[in-house]
């Protein structure tokens, strides 16, 4: 296959597909009784251990989500890396599989729940996808691009097989 095109995803695309794409889109979701308007709500409110401070990052809208998750975690861990996330009353180790885990099941979810996004990540077929937010990767960051974008490319197969299935 011959990459034809490249997109970048972020939420300042000015292709729709780019944006939608973005953990900043609106692109509400659910995993049992918690409702997220994005994946970037999720992301960060996973980074707080009280339930009632989650809950306020996971009903934010995007830039609001990131800003609010990124000053609750900058006070207790001033001049340190954050050690753990929590979700439904586990303690989970930053980084590890398990948190990886998560992080693809918020991105599955919000892929599976919203039949735009589907669309746009389908849409993608033959287009080299990249995530550039400018300047250099943040080596802590939960969701490096190289792992976000074979997440993306993951649920892209399993939509294109899904597909196929649907018209056997």
């Amino acid at each position: 296959m011959t990459m034809t095109s490249k997109l970048n995803i972020r939420s300042d695309s000015l292709d729709w597909r780019g944006a939608i794409l973005s953990n900043l889109a609106y692109t509400p979701f659910r995993i049992g009784r918690v409702q997220f308007k994005c994946v970037e709500g999720a992301l960060q409110g996973i980074k707080l251990s009280p339930p009632h401070m989650q809950k306020n990052i996971f009903a934010m809208s995007g830039l609001n989500a990131l800003r609010a998750g990124r000053r609750a975690v900058r006070r207790p861990f001033q001049n340190s890396v954050q050690s753990y996330v929590y979700w439904q009353g586990e303690v989970i180790e930053y980084n590890s599989l398990e948190h990886r885990l998560l992080i693809a099941m918020f991105i599955g979810e919000k892929v599976r729940q919203n039949p735009r996004v589907q669309q746009a990540l389908l849409e993608t077929e033959g287009t080299f996808i990249f995530h550039d937010v400018g300047g250099v990767e943040n080596p802590h960051t939960s969701l490096p691009e190289k792992f976000y974008i074979e997440v993306l490319l993951t649920q892209r197969r399993l939509l294109k097989k899904l597909h196929k299935i649907r018209t056997v």
